[in-house]
Formats: structure tokens, sequence, C-alpha cells
């Protein structure tokens, strides 16, 4: 398979001359492992946990385990022994040599605790998600704000919408074309449910979990409703809230939180609820067909998903924490996406219409009326091929993201 350079790898080169130990998080087949092979197999032996054999002696022998082990070395899959963090701390308070430890993980909630109890100051924290629609067309970028500001370019990529929603993200489906989508996001979901959560989490009913990860694929890019999932599916609120953490911590999904302030009373106080992959989302739909996709009513849900997912992404993928938030006023007025760089606020619609009309541009001056600190510019995402500049608002492909 052909290797596609990633954002990350800047960072990451970065904090390995700094960090006696950097851990890589993400979801399975976000491309941690092949990542990290890329950037540092030279100087680094390879050794995975996701091997039964493997795993075990690291359990039943930690001491041996890192003994034998000897850095610099690349440990996949660290949460399957979180036992190995209380010794890895011991070798780099001995020794704080940077680049020495290089450790993956795909559960980020009982990952992190056990990271931040055994290796807090020692290790450079950095998350991985699937590939960004600009690292699958090779364009990389300093900076977060480089790559904002390149949106506004025109890219003559003709793609085909779609099929970009319905392919998605994840390394494998993108650089190879001859492997089967369906049975890939089959095997993907099956693998999740039974090696990650059921090592890791206690989740219950696999078949009442399976059934809300269908729910939230048909809700995704709306404001998240526990107490209906509950109703749906016949289980308690605390329930479906503790579900929801584990799909979060592990990267299925992304909650935007919405925008507090003192700004009035009538503000959505829930989070929008995004899957990361849309080729998740819409294989848990059930559709099959690009046309029918565009066509049906999840069309605008889907292309709102992806484009957010992008945000999130490419915030994750320059070494940043997503600094994101939304805004809806009792549903009279929302705007999709505001992005907080410093003191600065940057508004952003999402708009799948290829014809842009003065219409779509009036919830900006609904939220120019009551937030202060808002960028000079506004930002609409849409699916109009050419980049222009209208009353204010930059209009930008969402090709360009």
């Amino acid at each position: 398979m052909i290797y596609k350079h990633r954002q990350l790898e800047y960072v990451l080169k970065e904090a390995s001359g700094t960090f006696p130990a950097l851990l890589l998080t993400g979801p399975r087949q976000s491309g941690k492992t092949t990542l990290l092979k890329n950037l540092f197999s030279d100087r680094a032996k390879f050794i995975s946990l996701d091997e039964s054999d493997i795993r075990l002696w690291a359990h039943e022998d930690p001491r041996d385990f890192i003994q034998t082990n000897k850095p610099p070395v690349i440990i996949d899959e660290i949460q399957y022994a979180p036992d190995l963090l209380t010794y890895i701390k011991r070798r780099i308070d001995d020794d704080r040599t940077p680049g020495q430890w290089y450790l993956t993980g795909s559960s980020q909630f009982a990952l992190m605790k056990n990271v931040s109890e055994s290796l807090a100051g020692r290790t450079a924290i950095f998350h991985l998600l699937p590939f960004t629609h600009s690292e699958i067309h090779g364009r990389l970028y300093s900076s977060w704000d480089s790559w904002f500001n390149s949106i506004k370019n025109n890219y003559p990529d003709d793609e085909d919408l779609g099929t970009v929603l319905r392919g998605g993200s994840y390394p494998e489906l993108v650089c190879n074309n001859s492997i089967n989508q369906r049975i890939w996001y089959d095997s993907y979901i099956q693998t999740y449910i039974e090696k990650d959560l059921s090592l890791v989490y206690d989740i219950g009913d696999i078949n009442i979990f399976y059934k809300m990860l269908t729910l939230l694929a048909l809700r995704t890019g709306t404001i998240l409703n526990m107490s209906s999932l509950a109703s749906d599916l016949g289980v308690s609120v605390p329930t479906v809230k503790r579900w929801i953490s584990v799909l979060e911590s592990s990267y299925v999904l992304y909650l935007l939180q919405p925008y507090y302030s003192n700004i009035g009373k009538r503000l959505i106080k829930s989070p929008k609820v995004y899957f990361l992959d849309t080729g998740l989302a819409v294989h848990l739909t059930g559709i099959r067909d690009n046309e029918v996709l565009l066509r049906s009513p999840l069309a605008g849900q889907m292309f709102e998903t992806f484009v957010v997912s992008e945000f999130v992404k490419n915030f994750y993928h320059h070494g940043e924490r997503p600094s994101l938030s939304f805004i809806n006023n009792k549903n009279i007025w929302e705007v999709d996406l505001l992005i907080e760089r410093g003191t600065n606020i940057l508004p952003v619609e999402i708009k799948l219409s290829a014809t842009i009309l003065h219409i779509h541009l009036k919830n900006f001056n609904l939220l120019r009326n009551v937030l202060q600190g808002l960028d000079d510019s506004n930002y609409l995402i849409s699916n109009r091929k050419e980049y222009i500049y209208m009353k204010g608002t930059h209009i930008c492909y969402w090709g360009s993201l």
C-alpha cells in the first residue's frame, strides 16, 4: 500500500527531539502504526501488544518485557497492557533522553487516565484521526492557520461529493481502491466492538449498542437528545450517556459543544453530534449508492458532518486541541461553527447548495447583533466550485478543505 504523508509528521518529529516519550492515540485503523514506523523505524524496534502472546508476556512479566525491549522502541496498542506505563516511567526517570519511547493507543479514556497517573510531564500526547481531505491530495501546511487560509484557494480536483462522503477517510480505503467498502466497514465495526470495547469497556448488550450506533448515524449533524435515544433503545439515559462517552473517547464521534456566553437565555445548551468519518456514518444508514445519498434527506447532515470533521482533524493533525463550538438561538437561527483563535472568533456556516443567495448569509448578521469579538470576515463552506467574496463573506468550495 502506498504511503501518504500525514500532516502530524512535522509535529511528531519536533516533539521527539524534546520529550522522552510520545503517545499517539486515535481510532483503530487511522494509521498510527504506519506513521510511527515510517518516521522512527530506522532508530526504534517495533513490538505490538495486539498479538495475544506478546500481550500475555507484558501482563505476566512487565519487568522482563521492558528489559528485553530496550528503548528506543515503538510499543503498539499500549492500552492492552497499561501496567507497562509504570515501568516505562521508572526507565524515563533514570534516563530522560528524548525520543526513547513511542507508544500508540486506540482507547482514549482508559489510556489517558493511566498516562496521566504514570507519565505526566514525561510524554507528549498527539491524536491521529483518519485522513484529512488535504492529506489525501498531498496538501500539507505549516500550521492550522495556513491550512485555513488555503481554503479560499480554488483547487481543480474533480471529485464527486457522493463518493467522498460515502468513501470515508480511513487510510486502507483511501489507498486501496480494490477493497470492498461494505465488507471493510462491517469488519471494522465488528472488530471495534469485540476488541476495543469488550477488552477495555463494559458496554453491556452489544446488540443494543450497535442499534444506538445506527440511530446516531441517522442523527449525525443534529442536536444530541439523549432522552430520545434512551427511549428509542429502551435503556436508561445514564447508559446512553456512558455509551456516547465511549464512542467519543474512541474517536468514533465528536461532540461539538455550544458556545457559552451571557448573551441571552435562549441559546441551545446541548451539544451537536458528529461522526468523524462520513463513510462509517453512511454505511450504518444502509445507503450504498452515491446518487441515492445526495438525494436523500441525510445529504445535508452528511455534508455538514464532513466539513466539521475536516476542521476537527486539521486541529488535531497540527498538534492542537479543537477550539470549536456552535451557536443556536432556540432553533430560530444557528451558526454552524465558531472557531476561537486567541481573542478572535471566526464564524463559519455550512451549506450544501451550489447556488449561494443573500438569505444564506442572514445568520451571520443575526450573530453579529449579539456577539462581540468576531473576525471581520465570515466564512461559508458550500458546494459552489468557484471561490467568491460576497457581503463580507468568503464563500469557499468544500473541495478546497
